[in-house]
């Protein structure tokens, strides 16, 4: 039974029709699926902003221990005006839904440490993975291999509690996002953590001098560094598209489009 109009909204979900032609088109092309282009640009491999997140080493830390996670792909729609983040969606490789890209937003963007659980069909959307989270995760595989591998399966259940506890929540929208704050300390901060402060523990589990004054001194440019980020990020969010004619199969605008 399809949701009303209004909880599909909430949801984040394309409507029925957009999302019964993507489902049909996915299954015929898993690996490569034939996104309208009339409608959406298309964020994958090797665009930019993607290569950026799998070779920024300081993104290691967000993937590993806060659980941050990016899809191999996004769309975003150009056939709407609104802010990038409130036209960015994620879609689903399997059932084809395309859901709005908010639903991993504010805290349910944390703990996706084994990728997004798909609201409609609940597989796993795939995830990029940092080349740095890449090489310490090989070089401490006996350490979670077998731990993973058992809460695994008591994560997903997990998540799909978070999910429906989160479905009738309000999405957040761009101009009410606190960058600012959130890029100063939560990247500025990770930042510090991951470049500084593991150095120097690292040192110290080698038996080498260290020298915690240099991590003090670092701390206020790495704050800084992620103000300047949390800036970039406000105008790139809140960036508004050039809405244009969508000439391909999708002729129903997204929720609140």
């Amino acid at each position: 039974v399809m949701p009303p109009a209004d909880s599909a909204s909430r949801a984040g979900v394309m409507p029925k029709a957009s999302c019964d032609r993507s489902s049909r088109t996915l299954g015929k092309n898993m690996k490569h699926p034939d996104y309208d282009k009339s409608k959406f640009t298309v964020w994958a491999l090797p665009h930019p902003l993607i290569l950026h997140r799998i070779l920024n080493p300081g993104l290691a830390f967000n993937e590993l221990i806060l659980g941050q996670r990016l899809p191999k792909v996004l769309l975003i729609d150009k056939t709407s005006n609104k802010p990038l983040i409130e036209r960015t969606y994620v879609p689903c490789p399997y059932c084809g839904t395309q859901h709005d890209g908010r639903l991993w937003a504010k805290w349910n963007a944390f703990g996706h440490w084994f990728g997004f659980v798909c609201p409609t069909c609940e597989k796993i959307i795939p995830c990029l993975w940092n080349v740095f989270s890449i090489v310490l995760l090989v070089v401490t595989s006996p350490l979670w291999f077998l731990p993973a591998n058992y809460l695994r399966p008591k994560w997903i259940e997990y998540e799909k509690i978070r999910l429906n506890r989160n479905q009738d929540q309000q999405l957040i929208e761009a101009n009410k996002g606190n960058w600012i704050l959130r890029g100063t300390l939560m990247f500025g901060g990770a930042m510090w953590i991951a470049m500084s402060v593991a150095s120097i523990i690292i040192k110290i589990l080698k038996g080498q001098t260290a020298t915690w004054t240099s991590i003090w001194i670092q701390l206020p440019i790495w704050l800084f560094a992620g103000l300047i980020w949390a800036l970039v990020m406000q105008v790139w969010m809140n960036k508004k598209g050039k809405k244009v004619e969508q000439g391909g199969a999708f002729n129903i605008h997204p929720p609140g489009a």
